[in-house]
């Protein structure tokens, strides 16, 4: 089991940041990738095989994970392909003008998750799957191809720079649904009911983070994100049929803060809603 990736995902609606697309159908804009509703979704038409996603950062920014969210309607056979271009290179990727992750399945996994959105990760991690992050990067592009006649749908697309902690979180992780509709009764005994979303939920503890890591990673995350921004964290990102069932992102609830339980050990409680 690999430890588990967390990170709080760069901006990508925040002021100097550009996200364009191949093509988009109506109503549906590339823009959309950069916001937290689930539900407003940027999708390509139909009738190519390839479409894209380009995001202009504005500047070079060191990227070492990308996942996406999200995927209606993806298939095994779609793949993935990550491009990134420096300031100096330009965003005409030309050839030899950038770096190239090649190309990888583009759902994480091959077993879905229970509501069907699929979910894409690409990370630069040696030690876990041998593969380095390019140079920083201004223009990234997200290459995706065996559409055939289908559309291309990302919900969410979120980048950044994972946080990294020498030892994993604790058994005793929690992984449930939070149910958004209600159930009651009326005088008679009859059930009335509102049905509504299921969100699942995940409670982890990391009960042993160095003091370095504390002030370093984990406290500049959750003072930047609290309760009203978004992380994703992946349980498990080692390859496996399950991978995409690992996946969660969406805000932090309950108490945002670390634990300083012993003279050398500190504690980190991570609980998340996930919005996929």
């Amino acid at each position: 089991m690999a430890h588990a990736l967390i990170f709080a995902p760069m901006a990508l609606d925040a002021a100097g940041v550009a996200i364009t697309a191949s093509a988009t159908a109506g109503g549906h804009e590339a823009g959309y990738v950069a916001n937290d509703h689930a539900g407003v979704v940027w999708k390509s038409p139909t009738g190519t095989a390839t479409r894209t996603l380009t995001v202009d950062l504005g500047a070079d920014a060191d990227i070492d994970v990308a996942m996406l969210f999200g995927l209606d309607g993806a298939q095994p056979g779609w793949t993935l392909t990550i491009e990134a271009a420096t300031s100096a290179q330009g965003s005409g990727f030309g050839p030899g003008d950038y770096w190239s992750s090649g190309t990888m399945p583009l759902l994480g996994g091959s077993e879905m998750p229970v509501n069907g959105r699929g979910i894409a990760l690409w990370q630069a991690d040696e030690e876990l799957n041998g593969v380095s992050a390019p140079t920083p990067a201004r223009y990234w592009r997200f290459r995706i191809s065996g559409l055939a006649s289908a559309a291309a749908v990302v919900a969410r697309l979120a980048m950044g720079r994972r946080l990294r902690l020498e030892r994993n979180f604790s058994y005793g992780a929690a992984f449930g649904v939070r149910d958004l509709g209600n159930v009651d009764f009326s005088r008679g005994g009859v059930m009335l009911r509102q049905r509504g979303a299921r969100l699942r939920s995940i409670g982890i503890s990391f009960a042993s983070v160095f003091k370095d890591e504390v002030e370093a990673q984990v406290q500049p995350l959750i003072e930047a994100v609290g309760n009203t921004g978004t992380i994703a964290l992946v349980t498990d990102p080692a390859a496996d049929p399950m991978r995409q069932r690992r996946c969660w992102f969406g805000p932090m609830v309950g108490d945002v803060g670390t634990i300083w339980r012993s003279a050398a050990g500190w504690e980190w409680r991570v609980n998340l809603v996930s919005l996929f």
